[in-house]
C-alpha cells in the first residue's frame, strides 16, 4: 500500500502572507516611532538593570506574607460576588432562554461594555470613587468576572438540550423554575470550571490593579519599583509566579475532574 501524494505547497500564497505580514510590522513599528539603533543604544542600560535585579533579596520575603494574602482576598471576592452576578447576564443573553429579543439585544450589549472596558479602566474607576485600596480591586474585579464568565456561561447556556427546559413549561412551570430546574443543572460543570478559570486571572490581574493603587501585591511593587530597589522586585516578582503556578495547577486538576 502506497501513501498518497503530499499535496504541493501553494508557494505564491506563503509568499504574499509572508510580504503582507512583514510590511504590516514594518508598517506598525514606523508608527510607534520604533527605532533599532536606539534600542541597541540602550542595552547597556537594560543589562545594568538585569544585574541589580539579581540575586532577588530573600530577606525581603517575609514582608510579602500580608499584601501577598490581600491579593488572594481581593481575587476571592472579585470571583464570588462577580460569578454569581454573570448568572442572570449570562441567562438573558443566552438565546434560547432569554425572555425576549429586546432583553436579549439590551443584556448581550451590556456584556459587550463591560469586555470593551480592561479591568485597569475600572480599577482606576472605583479607586476614584471609592478611594485607593483592596476594596476598589475587589471591586475591578468583579465587573471583570462578570464580563469573562457570563460571556462563555452564556454560549454554554445556548448548547444545552431544550427539551427539559420545554417539559417544564409544557408542565405550568413558570420562566424562573425552567431556568432554576431545566437550564442551569445541565451547564453547572462549565460554570464551575470557568469559576475557576476566572479566579486564576483575577490572581493576576490583581497583581496589575495594585499599580494604580488598587491594593495587594502590586502596590508594594509599584512602591520597590520606584525605590529602585530592584532585588526586592524580583523577589516579588518570583513569589507571584510561585503563587500563580500554584494555583494553576490546583485549578486544572480540579478542572479535568470536572470535564
Amino acid at each position: 500500500m502506497s501513501l498518497p501524494t503530499k499535496p504541493p505547497r501553494n508557494w505564491p500564497l506563503w509568499i504574499g502572507v509572508t510580504a503582507l505580514l512583514v510590511a504590516m510590522t514594518v508598517w506598525s513599528a514606523n508608527g510607534i516611532g520604533f527605532s533599532a539603533t536606539e534600542l541597541a543604544c540602550n542595552i547597556a542600560g537594560g543589562t545594568r538593570l538585569i544585574e541589580e535585579s539579581w540575586p532577588p533579596d530573600f530577606a525581603f520575603l517575609p514582608r510579602l506574607a500580608g499584601p501577598m494574602l490581600e491579593t488572594v482576598y481581593i481575587a476571592i471576592i472579585g470571583t464570588v460576588v462577580g460569578g454569581i452576578l454573570a448568572i442572570p447576564v449570562a441567562v438573558l443573553a443566552a438565546r434560547n432562554l432569554t425572555p425576549n429579543r429586546p432583553t436579549w439585544f439590551v443584556d448581550r450589549n451590556f456584556m459587550n461594555i463591560l469586555r470593551t472596558l480592561p479591568d485597569l479602566f475600572w480599577a482606576m474607576l472605583f479607586a476614584t470613587a471609592v478611594g485607593f485600596g483592596p476594596v476598589a480591586g475587589a471591586l475591578a474585579l468583579t465587573v471583570f468576572t462578570v464580563a469573562v464568565i457570563s460571556k462563555l456561561y452564556s454560549e454554554s447556556l445556548e448548547s444545552i438540550d431544550m427539551g427539559l427546559p420545554e417539559a417544564i413549561r409544557a408542565a405550568g412551570g413558570s420562566w424562573l423554575q425552567m431556568i432554576q430546574f431545566g437550564a442551569l443543572p445541565q451547564a453547572a460543570q462549565q460554570y464551575v470550571s470557568y469559576a475557576l478559570y476566572a479566579f486564576e486571572l483575577n490572581i493576576r490581574a490583581s497583581v496589575v490593579l495594585g499599580l494604580v493603587g488598587a491594593g495587594g501585591i502590586g502596590m508594594i511593587l509599584e512602591t520597590q519599583r520606584a525605590n529602585f530597589e530592584y532585588e526586592r522586585v524580583t523577589m516579588i516578582i518570583l513569589a507571584v509566579l510561585v503563587a500563580v503556578l500554584i494555583i494553576e495547577e490546583v485549578s486544572e486538576a480540579i478542572r479535568k475532574r470536572l470535564t
